[in-house]
Parts: structure tokens; sequence; C-alpha cells
């Protein structure tokens, strides 16, 4: 009897990894299972450290890829396969991509889709797994409901963590209990300057670890006008550049308060008022999982 086809996005986070290890676990006989992480070049080391502990220490057979943008006008991006010693650590798959298509942001979100859909997309594609021959699993949980697509089913998207109840806090329960974690703060983000935060974390960090910005500010005054539009574009929420972001950053503001193992009363602990200049942002917190994407960007017209 034919098993099952269950492709696990992979993206970096704890989520991400606790859907996977119980995907893994509900395996039937026959079922096959491919976990894949699709590589930027711009996540936090730690994420990387995480995805290959998470191989290792669960024999997840993780295929790490990563972009091979073609800049020839309507050839689409395939992948190349890496590993977790070989993998882009610096800026040249995201300028690739912005020099094709542009600065992304909440206008353009073709990050998501160039950097890692459509790379996973073509390695499925190489492997024979064809659209319709089997089961996507996405690592979204009960308390990010809002992230599900509406056509999930006619995609062959499954939401294990959704349907299981699985919040925040029981992934973190989870993996509090296991002898490693991720080890990154939540307006970290595995990708570090990931422009789907809220600006009280970009602020925050900017704070902390001012040099994560200096690839989002190089590529601001270097590719202003790249990809279709108006221009110049720059990657920020509310029309922010980075240097916009470092003036706000110099004024009085109350920092992003991490919660994790902490009660929202603890002394010390409060987390700020919200602010809706502040704290409106996209799903980036912990991780960044590609098919919960602002705007669900599709695959199917090379640009």
């Amino acid at each position: 009897m034919a098993g099952r086809r269950i492709f696990c996005s992979f993206s970096g986070g704890e989520s991400s990894a606790e859907m996977t290890l119980r995907v893994k676990r509900a395996l039937r006989p026959n079922d096959e299972l491919l976990v894949m992480f699709a590589n930027t070049g711009q996540e936090d080391e730690r994420t990387l450290v995480f995805v290959d502990r998470c191989d290792r220490e669960f024999d997840l057979n993780v295929v790490w890829v990563e972009a091979v943008i073609n800049p020839e006008h309507r050839q689409v991006t395939t992948h190349r396969v890496v590993t977790f010693e070989t993998a882009t650590r610096d800026k040249s798959l995201f300028e690739a991509m912005i020099r094709k298509y542009g600065i992304p942001n909440q206008n353009y979100p073709h990050c998501t889709r160039e950097l890692k859909l459509r790379p996973m997309a073509s390695y499925l594609a190489s492997m024979g797994w064809t659209a319709g021959s089997y089961i996507t699993a996405i690592g979204i949980r009960a308390d990010e409901i809002d992230r599900i697509d509406g056509e999930a089913r006619a995609k062959g998207f499954e939401y294990p963590l959704a349907r299981a109840g699985i919040r925040k806090r029981d992934v973190h329960a989870a993996w509090d209990a296991r002898p490693f974690q991720l080890g990154l703060r939540e307006h970290e983000g595995n990708c570090r300057w990931c422009w789907k935060k809220s600006p009280r974390k970009h602020l925050t960090l900017i704070t902390e670890q001012p040099s994560v910005y200096d690839v989002p500010r190089y590529f601001e005054r270097t590719y202003p006008h790249a990809g279709a539009g108006d221009g110049p574009r720059v990657f920020f929420r509310g029309g922010r550049s980075t240097d916009d972001l470092f003036a706000l950053a110099a004024q009085p503001f109350e920092p992003f308060v991490d919660m994790r193992g902490k009660g929202q009363m603890e002394f010390g602990f409060a987390a700020p008022a919200f602010d809706a200049d502040l704290d409106l942002g996209g799903s980036c917190g912990e991780s960044c999982e590609p098919y919960g994407d602002e705007r669900s960007p599709t695959l199917e017209a090379a640009e």
C-alpha cells in the first residue's frame, strides 16, 4: 500500500522544529518524509546551529537549499543544495535577489518567495514531488490561527500544531525540557533584521546590536531604484529606512521585553503598553515561516 509524501517546511524556529518532530513520530509505514530548510544568508548563526543540531539529534535528514537567482527577465529562481558547513553566511543571496527584484518590503514581499518558496519548490520538483502529490506540513500554532491559508485544503497544506491546539507556551515548555534550545530572544528572530518585525523589536535590537543593520543600510544606499515601480525603496514598516529607524532609536522608547519564562506581572518584566505605531508587525518572532508569509506570495509567474 502506497504511503503519503509529507514535506516539512523547517523554518529554523522552535515551533517549526516541534511540528517536524511530531510529524516524524506520527509517520505510518510506507510514508515518505522530506524535511527542508531554505537558507537566505541572513539568518542568525544560532538558527543554523539549531537546524543542524535538530537534524543530528532527531535523525531528520534535513535538506539545506539556497536560491539560485537567474538575472534574466522571466527566468525563474532555482536551487542549489548546501550543508551546514557550506551554507552562505553573507549578503550575496539577498543581493542577487535585490538586483533583479528590488528591495522587499510590505508592498513588495518577494524575499520569501525568491529565497525560500521557489528554491524549495525547485528542489521538490527535482525529486519528482509534483504539485498535488504531497502534503506540506507547516509550523503555525493555534495562537496564530490568522496565518492559516484560506485555501489550505486545495493547496495540500496541513497545520499539525494548530490542529493539536499547541500554543507558544506549549512549544516553549517542550523545548525547555530538552537538552538544547534555539537560544534566540523573540526580537532577534531567525532572520536578523527581517522587515516584518515590529518597529519596537527593531529599535530594541538597534540599541543592542547596531551592526546587524549594516546590511539593510547597504542595500538601501546601493539599490534604491532596483526592481519594478517607483523608487527609492526602503525596507521597513511605515516607509521607514534603516536611517529612520536609527533616528527613532535615539529617542526615548520602551524596549521590547521577551516574556519567555517570565510572568507578565513579575517585577521588572512587565511588557510595554501596546502602541500601534511601534508594535504592529508581521509574524516574525522566533522564526519566519515561508508558508505563513504576509500576502501569501505565489509561485506561478517568473518576473
